[in-house]
């Protein structure tokens, strides 16, 4: 991962599963972001379109920072948009 420029190591584990809501949820473990934060739980939820074809992500990122005076992982935002358009890349090119 790279956030502001700089590479950055996340340990995760799959916390759940839930296949009939399209939905995974990782808890970070250990990594740069536990340098910031007590706890750091990633859940993306994948929604299929009403019309069309296609799905709608959702990711829900839940935080706790050590204190105040941390930012906002607001930078990962551009990290989450680059995952979700290599993933979109990925399907498209499987089908």
């Amino acid at each position: 991962v790279c956030l502001d420029g700089k590479a950055k190591k996340a340990k995760e584990v799959v916390e759940a599963v839930d296949p009939d809501k399209n939905l995974v949820t990782f808890r970070v473990i250990e990594g740069d972001l536990m340098e910031e934060y007590k706890s750091f739980v990633i859940t993306i939820q994948v929604s299929p379109k009403s019309e069309g074809s296609g799905s709608v992500v959702h990711w829900t990122l839940e935080y706790e920072k050590l204190h105040g005076g941390i930012a906002h992982p607001e930078t990962l935002l551009q990290f989450v948009q680059d995952v979700s358009k290599d993933i979109d890349s990925h399907l498209t090119q499987a089908s």
